[in-house]
């Protein structure tokens, strides 16, 4: 049995549950770079947001994870890979293998006006986005983007403010990323909250009091909030290996080149001809997988191939609604009774998650 060094270059969801499950002891020792001191769970932002989650409940700090699991926590920034060492802000981490975790970041497609909008996409940005709900109490509020962060948000902020509350999407309907069903059954959802949906709308500008529209039209906003689309980090896009679409294109062992691996939002995972979502759901999986696999290689096994639960084709998920309701997706079925027990089933899902690295394995 070979003793390896891991470097796992991000602390989010998928590079926090592989040092967790990985359990960073006997032959497998585990460096954590990331520079930020705690987990966050951004599944649950748009709650916070909204004053119904509290800081405690969407973090923990890494510090004393770390500690009690036996693996070194890196508090810096990770710049670039340099033959089989990660170069961070003042240390260089020398590996065996490395596990690249580094999620995504906002992708604004180059969008006019972005000083003039919030992102719920870190928590910096969504304590920033809730002291100015707090402060100004905006009377008229644009969420652009109608993905699953969109519609959570539009939501949300429906349920506890006295506010028109606008998602537009660029596409032909909501959702645009599930099935033509559950993109009808939300949009209802969300007529029935007073939310007012804009479909087949391109935004061109956004200003500090109004959103401009590729066709010129406009509208008047005291607040707009960009949730449409991520991109690859600049740590990846510095990276000289195989990549998709600008992601770390992986195999079927999550496996990208050499002694590197890479898991969670920052990939392309497509195994069998399914093509992974990026959700938190398939960032867990993957890190449960790779952590079985490293201590396969670490005893000179074979590698077990990785099998895609939440596909872009069958997606899986949990859609907050509001009002302690919620829906579940599970491919082309959309489950939306009892809509209290699947809100019950995704707050658990989401806050049980956090509390793993509260307390002792």
């Amino acid at each position: 049995m070979k003793s390896l060094r891991v470097a796992v270059i991000g602390g989010g969801v998928a590079g926090a549950e592989l040092v967790r499950v990985a359990h960073p002891h006997g032959p497998l020792q585990f460096t954590l770079i990331e520079p930020k001191n705690r987990i966050e769970l951004q599944a649950l932002y748009p709650e916070y947001l909204g004053g119904l989650a509290r800081m405690n409940e969407l973090t923990a700090p890494l510090e004393p994870f770390c500690d009690r699991v036996g693996a070194r926590h890196v508090n810096e920034r990770a710049l670039r890979l340099e033959d089989h060492k990660v170069i961070c802000e003042s240390s260089e981490i020398e590996f065996d293998l490395a596990v690249i975790a580094t999620g995504a970041s906002q992708n604004y497609f180059n969008l006019k006006g972005i000083e003039n909008t919030f992102s719920i996409n870190t928590l910096e940005e969504t304590i920033r986005a809730r002291q100015f709900v707090e402060d100004r109490n905006p009377e008229r509020i644009m969420i652009l983007g109608s993905g699953l962060t969109g519609v959570e948000t539009a939501c949300v902020l429906s349920e506890g403010l006295d506010a028109s509350i606008y998602v537009v999407e660029a596409r032909d309907r909501v959702l645009p990323q599930f099935s033509e069903a559950t993109s009808e059954l939300i949009e209802k959802a969300l007529s029935k909250k007073g939310v007012n949906v804009l479909t087949s709308v391109m935004v061109a500008e956004v200003r500090e009091d109004s959103v401009i529209f590729s066709d010129g039209s406009s509208l008047d906003c005291d607040m707009a909030i960009w949730t449409a689309g991520v991109k690859p980090s600049p740590f990846i896009e510095g990276l000289d290996l195989p990549k998709k679409n600008g992601w770390i294109l992986v195999d079927e062992y999550l496996h990208a080149k050499d002694d590197i691996f890479a898991i969670g939002d920052c990939a392309w995972v497509e195994v069998g001809g399914k093509l992974a979502t990026k959700t938190g759901l398939e960032a867990e999986r993957q890190a449960k997988h790779l952590a079985r696999n490293l201590h396969r290689q670490a005893e000179g096994r074979l590698l077990e191939k990785y099998t895609v639960r939440a596909s872009s084709d069958s997606q899986v998920a949990l859609i907050s609604l509001g009002c302690d309701c919620a829906v579940g997706i599970y491919g082309k079925m959309c489950i939306g009774a009892p809509s209290r027990l699947i809100y019950s089933l995704k707050s658990w899902i989401d806050k049980s998650f956090i509390k793993r690295f509260r307390c002792s394995r």
